[in-house]
């Protein structure tokens, strides 16, 4: 019913339809290790079915790999698995080598690893979660990679850190959410209670809130969320922006079919091929 609301009939069955669909899986180069037609012949050679993405640079689809884990390339540290939504962070934080970079809710540590390549692993990446347990998988995954700008911390992102104040020159925060974007990878989301979706928007923009602290002057700051629901989306990133007038979306560009934006755009399995996801870019003034 809520997405017969936002995108009408003909999409929601398209949506719905794709939920239940098998999805590729989709992995990118790490360019530390090689190119991506390096990749692309030695993943052939193994006899998977591999497919450069249609529209992202240095990311394919496969399939036919048996355990990707066992692949020597995997092993080598030459690719990460990650959506091209997930993927699409990164990209818009567009952090530089020598940054300073927060990743707030971190594991496990897919946008880390892609902030990193961004930064030819030159800077700083400092990668939190509430959970510790959770921090040795961004950690086994950095050494995999062979990534020696990030180091791990354990914390609770709504909770203030003076040691950080106004210390990163990006902040990513890619805040806990319903999930809604991707049930066709968590399936069991469809079980949750639509009552339990309403405290979500409470927790992220705590962490909002929090996050905003530790970004420099002229910094950026990156909220994302793997959810389709304004409630969770814009709704928070707009309550963000009128509560804190030093900050300001920031448009970006990214490639066709997604194209110009005004700061802020949400990704559709149907329109996009990728997750349902959110992505927001605001600078510090």
């Amino acid at each position: 019913e809520r997405l017969l609301s936002l995108i009408g009939e003909e999409e929601t069955e398209a949506y719905l339809r794709m939920n239940n669909q098998v999805v590729p899986t989709t992995i990118q180069t790490n360019p530390l290790k090689g190119t991506p037609e390096e990749l692309e012949k030695l993943l052939r050679q193994t006899g998977a079915q591999v497919e450069p993405h249609p529209w992202l640079a240095g990311c394919f689809s496969v399939s036919g790999t048996g355990d990707l884990e066992q692949l020597s390339a995997f092993r080598e540290g030459r690719f990460t698995v990650q959506d091209a939504a997930a993927r699409l962070v990164a990209t818009v934080a567009a952090p530089a080598p020598e940054d300073r970079v927060l990743d707030v809710c971190a594991a496990p540590g897919g946008k880390s690893f892609s902030a990193a390549f961004a930064m030819e692993d030159k800077g700083e990446i400092v990668s939190c979660d509430l959970h510790e347990n959770k921090l040795k998988r961004i950690q086994e995954g950095a050494a995999r990679l062979d990534l020696t700008s990030i180091t791990t911390s354990a914390g609770d992102g709504r909770v203030f850190r003076p040691e950080w104040a106004e210390r990163f020159d990006t902040v990513l925060v890619d805040a806990p959410c319903s999930g809604l974007g991707i049930i066709r990878k968590k399936p069991d989301v469809r079980y949750k209670k639509a009552d339990d979706l309403f405290t979500l928007p409470v927790i992220q923009t705590a962490l909002l809130d929090n996050a905003a602290r530790y970004v420099a002057p002229g910094g950026v700051l990156v909220y994302s969320t793997c959810t389709i629901l304004p409630e969770e989306n814009e709704q928070v990133t707009d309550a963000f922006l009128t509560e804190h007038s030093d900050f300001c979306r920031d448009g970006f560009t990214l490639p066709a079919p997604v194209g110009e934006t005004e700061g802020q755009l949400t990704l559709w399995p149907q329109r996009h091929g990728t997750d349902g996801f959110y992505i927001c870019r605001m600078k510090r003034k």
